[in-house]
């Protein structure tokens, strides 16, 4: 059986996890996973917090279509882990409500729903929205898109989370 990237075992669980993990300890109330390739293996994940919407073959009609979604809310893609300091994500006048886009580039970003309603933006480019929203978006962390990648993401996992 073939395994999306973002369900990919990082120190025993779906690499996915963590960016959820960390999502919902620092405030954000809803994680939202947008799948598509192989969606039902992301069942594991769904629970009251954490919903899954498929999303289509246009990722922007799917984020529009995200019932509740405010004008502010954090998009960032299922292979990828920003290393950062996530509390300035979720101020009380930033989003509540995280987007987690599976299957894109990698890359976080907070981003208006007007500007996407508009066109103005597209939510599968996210070097257009890090330079968009440059204030609020990071492009850095772990990514793993490649072999190499996932095996820096098991050791940052081992050394930073474990301490082993």
């Amino acid at each position: 059986m073939e395994v999306p990237k973002p369900l990919l075992e990082v120190g025993g669980k779906p690499f996915v996890s963590y960016s959820i993990r960390w999502m919902l300890g620092i405030g954000f109330t809803e994680v939202i996973l947008l799948v598509l390739h192989l969606k039902d293996t992301f069942d594991i994940l769904k629970g009251p917090k954490v919903k899954l919407v498929e999303s289509s073959p246009d990722i922007n009609e799917a984020v529009l279509g995200i019932p509740g979604l405010r004008p502010l809310f954090l998009l960032l893609n299922g292979d990828c882990y920003p290393v950062m300091d996530w509390r300035g994500f979720c101020d009380t006048d930033k989003p509540r409500i995280a987007v987690k886009s599976v299957g894109r580039d990698a890359g976080i970003a907070i981003v208006s729903r007007e500007d996407l309603h508009s066109g103005d933006i597209d939510c599968s480019n996210i070097g257009e929205l890090v330079g968009l929203y440059e204030n609020y978006a990071i492009e850095r962390g772990l990514h793993i898109g490649t072999v190499q990648g996932l095996q820096r993401a098991r050791q940052y996992m081992d050394i930073v989370v474990y301490g082993q």
